[in-house]
């Protein structure tokens, strides 16, 4: 591994990834200008990347495609729908992971992915079935919504869309943390935090918009009962995870 190369330091993983989506991006014909979007840097910092002037190095760290393949799916799919490019929290945990790939774990645990228990090998079977399905079923929504000349019903395929394109993420984020072999520890918002989004949420949740808002169209309407199931589920995820806060700290 070259000298410069520091697998322990986000500073220099995090060009050698931008570098490493830059190039796959370009091989699939975006221009310099849409890579430089999605994943929110200039069109010079592309153009460097790709001349291999800032980033190179991706060759002598371990793992960088299996975290990175990924995130390329994501993007070529966030360009030609128009949803957005890479969010910095996504860069981050694909740096985290490249670490921890490379030096936080035994051995073992990196090269299990095919000697994994039956159950284990099962759930991760099951999960990349299900992103197949969330992609291919956010495909065929925009592909919809682009054929759909009225715009509350666009608007409602393509947030079905990227309700499909977010639970592949997530689904997606599982799946690398089963096969890396993290463990199950994880940290929470502080509880008096929790406290008040609860608040807000218990506030949003006080009078529906369905049956207060006197709008003819029944799309509009459908979007209006999406946003109050919506307000409900995430007073209920903070709930939950309230609810682990307490237990936590008990």
């Amino acid at each position: 591994m070259p000298r410069g190369t520091d697998i322990r330091s986000e500073e220099r993983l995090i060009p050698i990834i931008r570098a490493n989506l830059a190039q796959k991006l370009a091989d699939q014909g975006f221009r310099v200008k849409e890579i430089a979007s999605a994943l929110n840097v200039t069109p010079a910092a592309v153009t460097q990347y790709l001349n291999k002037k800032r980033g190179a190095g991706a060759s002598d760290v371990s793992n960088v495609d299996e975290m990175v393949d990924p995130l390329v799916e994501k993007l070529t799919r966030r360009i030609r729908s128009g949803l957005g490019g890479l969010e910095t929290v996504e860069l981050l945990e694909a740096v985290r992971q490249v670490m921890i790939m490379n030096t936080g774990r035994s051995v073992g645990k990196i090269q299990q992915t095919h000697q994994v228990e039956p159950r284990r090998r099962e759930s991760l079977e099951l999960l990349r079935k299900r992103l197949r399905l969330e992609l291919s079923a956010a495909e065929k929504y925009l592909e919809l919504a682009n054929r759909t000349g009225d715009d509350y019903t666009k608007l409602l395929l393509r947030m079905i869309a990227s309700d499909s394109i977010r639970h592949g993420d997530v689904v997606s984020q599982i799946i690398s943390w089963l096969e890396a072999g993290n463990e199950s520890s994880f940290e929470l918002p502080r509880h008096e935090l929790l406290e008040s989004m609860l608040s807000i949420e218990d506030s949003a949740n006080e009078e529906s918009l369905r049956k207060t808002i006197d709008v003819a169209h029944p799309v509009a309407r459908i979007l209006l009962e999406w946003i109050d199931t919506d307000e409900a589920k995430h007073g209920k995820m903070v709930t939950r995870i309230l609810g682990l806060s307490k237990k936590r700290g008990s």
